[in-house]
């Protein structure tokens, strides 16, 4: 029969085997977080909207040209020219905007894919980089579906809801929450809704 250990009177309790991250490590993967994810698909945007954009004003200016140019056979081939070099330089920069954005979409979907498998850890990019990660307040691993519920779910649809509604206030409360939380676990507001903390790998 297996006899059950009792602690010694006085025993001090077991120490964590983890140690909280920072808030400037937090901070950093915040911000490599935003640059990996949010900065592509911004530009993404952009050169989206100066594709379609330039593509309306090619068209625009190819009808101006055929209205002008049935006027005289002088000024069709003067426009014709015109419309050639004009037609050339739209086709060089849609070309290299259309360059732009395959590399940028393929950047933006190698950062999703990459956040998906970090998220299997607790970690997003930025903590992978950092070397932080995710657990439960109880010590225990923050699986994938846990890990998605706190990043996506709670940290950018709700909390991000939240702050729209209360034009950004939300947010900037939730990422300084740490800054006095210190005596407790540093943690955030969403944090402390899902029963999470965030330490050095």
């Amino acid at each position: 029969m297996q006899q059950e250990s009792i602690p010694a009177e006085g025993e001090q309790p077991q120490e964590p085997d983890w140690v909280l991250a920072s808030y400037g490590q937090r901070m950093g993967a915040w911000a490599l977080d935003f640059v990996g994810f949010t900065l592509p698909f911004i530009l993404l945007i952009i050169g989206l909207v100066v594709l379609v954009l330039g593509l309306i004003f090619s068209s625009e200016t190819v009808k101006e040209s055929i209205t002008i140019t049935s006027d005289s056979m002088t000024i069709e081939e003067s426009i014709e020219e015109s419309v050639l070099s004009g037609a050339n330089w739209l086709v060089a920069i849609m070309g290299t905007v259309g360059v732009v954005l395959v590399i940028l979409g393929i950047i933006l979907l190698g950062y999703i894919v990459w956040w998906l498998i970090a998220l299997g850890n607790g970690q997003t990019p930025g903590k992978q980089i950092v070397g932080i990660r995710v657990i439960k307040d109880d010590g225990s691993p923050s699986n994938w579906g846990y890990t998605f519920l706190r990043e996506f779910v709670i940290k950018l649809l709700l909390v991000g809801f939240i702050s729209d509604m209360t034009f950004g206030i939300a947010r900037l409360v939730d990422y300084l929450w740490p800054l006095w939380d210190r005596a407790e676990k540093m943690q955030t507001l969403h944090d402390k809704m899902l029963r999470t903390i965030v330490v050095k790998k």
